[in-house]
């Protein structure tokens, strides 16, 4: 049997890169945190949704295109790892990037309160407790 927070994780990522953020954060506790640190130089932390949302629009607004591909979802006791790959197009500029982006969600019951987002694999599954295989 899947695990149902993996379902969550790919589902909210399809609302995100559709631009329905009231979807994508449907599961997300009211003390939800949005963790940009791990894979932006000027990454921050985002409380709440409607803190994330925000910030969220914001990222919009800079690409003509913008998306997160999940390649694989790993799962530990309490969080699911998502391992990805972010892929855009520079608002006004149509420059393309892709780019390795991976995320660390962890739960609390059946809502997600954390999501560390991270540039390198390794240390992304190093922040879930897990290693490279």
């Amino acid at each position: 049997m899947s695990d149902p927070r993996t379902a969550i994780v790919r589902d909210g990522i399809e609302a995100f890169n559709r631009g329905d953020f009231v979807e994508s954060s449907r599961d997300f506790s009211e003390e939800m945190v949005w963790d940009t640190t791990g894979v932006l130089p000027d990454g921050g932390v985002y409380r709440g949704p409607a803190e994330i949302h925000a910030y969220w629009r914001d990222v919009f607004q800079r690409w003509d295109e913008f998306r997160i591909e999940v390649d694989e979802l790993l799962t530990t006791e309490d969080r699911v790892v998502m391992l990805g790959r972010l892929l855009g197009k520079g608002a006004g500029s149509g420059v393309p990037i892709e780019s390795p982006w991976h995320q660390v969600w962890t739960f609390h019951g059946e809502k997600a309160a954390r999501c560390e987002n991270f540039g390198d694999r390794a240390e992304a599954l190093r922040a879930a407790g897990l290693s490279e295989r």
